[in-house]
Order: structure tokens, then sequence, then C-alpha cells
């Protein structure tokens, strides 16, 4: 009986043993093939890996791609990167230890750790397959677009103040998952207090399942941010600032942070300004929160004075912000001299914030308190948006030709003056 209980416990350790060696022969084969059905995660015995956030794509440039991703346990973690046919390539994170009061752990303090990575030596237009890969986990296979070389065409979402009701935010997140878009810019509040860690899951990266893995969210920081560095920790990369610029086929956009340093406004205006003028793509657009013009909510008027003339004589054909929450589209506003270009001014600030209420002016082309975001496409000369509810309607439509560089005659002709804005925002103050 002993001799043939212990042949049984000898025959167990072996089955288990191959087992064991079958599991990790397929997990390795599948780490390696970029280019595979996605599987679904698989954990080895024992493990006690978890991503808590992410993964979240940040910044995409023709040549490099910045992820950020949060784990409760420490240890290394990287990213398996690659394109069909192409062997795969392995870049380690960097990470960060941040430690909270967390009321799931009875107000007891809490420890997480925030990886970043570089996925570097990218190709522009191209599409790369990635996991992530922690000490005993594989994650699921997402896959992201650089830009390309050279297009005329691209498809993009902004929108704004999604802080506060991430069920808004979700709706939201599930129409803007219907349309095949390159990137997603955010002008600010994306919590409503950014200090307060335990906030950063459910209202932002929650809402974003599904869609900020494979698309990526240039940022322009809000007020709601704060100042404790939590915004800096999660989505601005290293090496990077929280005012940045990037290129995207035929259009240049410069994100601007102008709740960080209020002394700097001076200088952050004159760097987008130069930014601009820098820039030889047809079309510039600018996002930053508080706006430069903004009649209802908090009636911002953020570098007004020098704002109209200087957007006009760089080129800017776009300035959409946030902090108010509503949505307005300002006729496009005639530049002093009639010199320059006429500049669209908008106000997306409804993507879950309060409402706040609006009465539409002789100024606005449109205006509306509801959520939704603006989707943007560009083709060569062509321009249009559509803004969108969270049920998905249409309830505004813009459509503007350039030619030789030089907006079509029949948008210019409902255009009217900064100096009557100016005249009207100052009789409300």
């Amino acid at each position: 009986m002993r001799h043939d209980k212990g042949r049984d416990m000898n025959r167990t350790c072996l089955l288990y043993k191959a087992f064991r060696s079958h599991v990790l022969l397929l997990t390795f084969a599948m780490l390696v093939s970029p280019g595979c059905a996605q599987p679904p995660t698989i954990q080895l015995p024992g493990s006690q890996d978890r991503l808590t956030k992410g993964p979240c794509l940040l910044r995409v440039y023709t040549d490099r791609a910045a992820l950020m991703w949060e784990t409760e346990t420490p240890g290394q973690w990287g990213v398996s990167c690659g394109t069909q046919g192409q062997p795969d390539r392995h870049s380690v994170s960097r990470v960060e230890k941040l430690t909270y009061s967390s009321k799931s752990a009875g107000g007891k303090s809490k420890t997480v750790y925030i990886h970043n990575v570089w996925l570097d030596g990218l190709l522009p237009g191209r599409t790369y397959a990635y996991r992530l890969v922690g000490p005993q986990t594989r994650g699921d296979i997402y896959r992201f677009r650089t830009p390309p070389a050279q297009t005329d065409e691209v498809r993009f979402i902004v929108c704004g103040d999604s802080r506060t009701r991430p069920d808004i935010n979700r709706r939201l997140v599930k129409q803007m998952m219907k349309h095949d878009i390159d990137f997603i810019v955010h002008t600010g509040d994306l919590v409503a207090r950014g200090d307060d860690y335990r906030q950063w899951e459910p209202q932002f990266f929650e809402p974003l399942k599904g869609l900020a893995e494979k698309v990526p969210i240039y940022i322009a920081k809000g007020n709601h941010e704060g100042r404790g560095g939590n915004f800096e920790k999660l989505l601005v990369p290293p090496g990077e600032e929280n005012s940045f610029g990037f290129d995207w086929g035929p259009v240049h956009y410069f994100c601007a942070d102008n709740y960080s340093d209020p002394k700097q406004a001076d200088r952050l205006f004159a760097r987008i300004v130069q930014d601009a003028e820098a820039s030889k793509a047809p079309w510039k657009f600018v996002s930053y929160h508080e706006p430069s013009v903004n009649f209802g909510g908090h009636w911002s008027a953020w570098q007004q004075s020098k704002a109209f003339p200087g957007y006009a004589a760089a080129g800017i054909d776009f300035v959409v912000v946030g902090h108010s929450h509503q949505y307005e589209r300002f006729r496009p506003v005639e530049p002093p001299q009639r010199t320059g270009s006429y500049v669209t001014y908008i106000t997306a600030g409804g993507g879950g914030a309060p409402l706040r209420s609006i009465q539409k002016t002789p100024f606005h082309a449109c205006a509306k308190a509801t959520y939704h975001f603006c989707l943007f496409h560009i083709k060569g000369d062509v321009l249009t948006m559509d803004t969108i509810d969270s049920q998905g309607r249409i309830f505004d439509h813009l459509e503007i030709t350039k030619k030789d560089g030089r907006v079509d005659g029949k948008y210019l002709s409902t255009a009217v003056p900064a100096s009557d804005l100016q005249r009207y925002q100052s009789s409300h103050e």
C-alpha cells in the first residue's frame, strides 16, 4: 500500500511539472507574437500582481509613444511592443512609489506604484501592438497608431470638464468609441479634487476604459487637477512638460497649462503665439482650460486683449477651451485691422461637471447647456466639426473650406469684430 501511494505521488508531481512547463511555454509563445488574436489575461499560480489604473496612452508622436499604468505591488514591469512580422521589443518601465490615505483601507495609508514608459524607435504611420508584462502577469494585447509622416487627413475629439459625474462621462466615452479617431484632446478638470488621489480611478481612468488603451489623450491641465503633483505623476510623461505641441497630419496642436503658474501668464501666451508662428501646418489649434472669451459660466477672459490680435497674427484657426460647463461656439472673430486669421473660439466644458445655464447672444453661432464632445474631421482644405451629446445626437455642425490658406468668404461673412466681443464682456463683468 505504501509503495503504491508513493508511486501515485510521484506521478502527480510529474503531471504538475509538465502542466506548469506547458503554461510557461504557452505564455512565452503568446508574449512574442504581437500579431496573434487577443487572448484573455493569464496569471500564474500565486500571482499577486494587479493592474489598478490603465494602461493609458498619453502622448504619441511619429517615433515614440508614452504609456502609463498603476499597480498595487512592487516589481519590475515593462511593455512588449511590435508590429506584424517584426520581433518584439521590450521596454522597462520607470516606477514611482506613491502613498495616500484610503477609505477602503479604513483610513490607513495605501501604497501604489505608478509606471511610465516611452516606446522608442517607432515608425510613422504604423499600427503597433503592445502588452504589459509584470513579474507574474501578462496583460491583454492593445493596438495604437502613430501619426503618418505625410497625410492630409485627421480625425480627433476635443472634450473637457469630465469631473464629478463619471456616469455621464462614461456615456460620452461610449459615443466616442463609435468613431474612428486618431487622438483626443482634453481641456482639463479631469477630477473634482486632483490632490485627493482616491478620485483619479473612478472619475478619470474608469470611464475611459476601452478607449484610453488604444487612442492617445493629450491633456491641458485644469484648475481642479490641483497643485499636489498627482496630475504630473500620472499624466505627464518623463521628460515632457505640462505645455506642449504636436503634429498629426494637417493639424498642429498646442496644449497649454494656464493654471499651474498664473504669474507666468504673459510668458505662456508668448509661447503659444511663437509655437503657432513656427508651424507650417495648414490648420492650427490651441487648447487650454480657462477661456479667453466666454459668455456664461465663469465669464473668463484669459489674456483676452492680447489673444484677439496675437492669435490672428499667428495664424491660429481654433481655440478650444473648457472651465465653464456649457457649449458655446462663437462666430469667427474678425482680427483687428482685418489682418491675420479669423479665429473660432469654442467652449467645450460639458464632459460631466454640473452644467451652467447659458443664453445665446448675437456673437454665438451655437450655445447650449448640455453634455457633449466635439468631433473634428480635416481632409485637405475642408474641415468639418460635429458637436455630439451623450445620446449620440449632433446638435451643432460646422464646415469650413480653405483656398490658398484662407478661409472661404461665406464663413468669414459671419464674423464679429473683436472689439464688440470685448465691450460685451466688459459690460457683464
